[in-house]
């Protein structure tokens, strides 16, 4: 992996993956292929990590990461959100709304 944080905003929503994990693959075809096209990837930019791998300058505690897929949502570096697992795509989008809802609070 060879991006840098500050090559993305100030947000961003780390997608913690495997290439083995039938869930991330599942992610991929409901939601991944659409992800880029929405308002939320404006403001959180999706950065997929592979469970193995780290990102300097992430200020994340990848021993937390318990499986894949992992979505952890990133303000100014720090974590405000995490999503483990998934099951389908009204449930991520339902759990993506919570967060951002919060977002939204805290903006206020």
């Amino acid at each position: 992996v060879i991006f840098s944080v500050s090559a993305f905003s100030q947000s961003a929503l780390v997608m913690v993956t495997d290439k083995a994990c039938p869930f991330c693959q599942a992610w991929e075809r409901e939601v991944g292929k659409i992800y880029p096209k929405t308002d939320l990837a404006q403001e959180f930019p999706l950065i997929r990590l592979e469970i193995k791998d780290t990102l300097p300058g992430l200020n994340i505690n990848f021993s937390e990461v318990r499986g894949t897929p992992s979505f952890i949502f990133l303000r100014d570096n720090n974590e405000i959100g995490r999503i483990e697992g998934f099951s389908d795509a009204e449930m991520f989008w339902w759990l993506v709304d919570d967060i951002v809802a919060q977002v939204e609070i805290i903006k206020e």
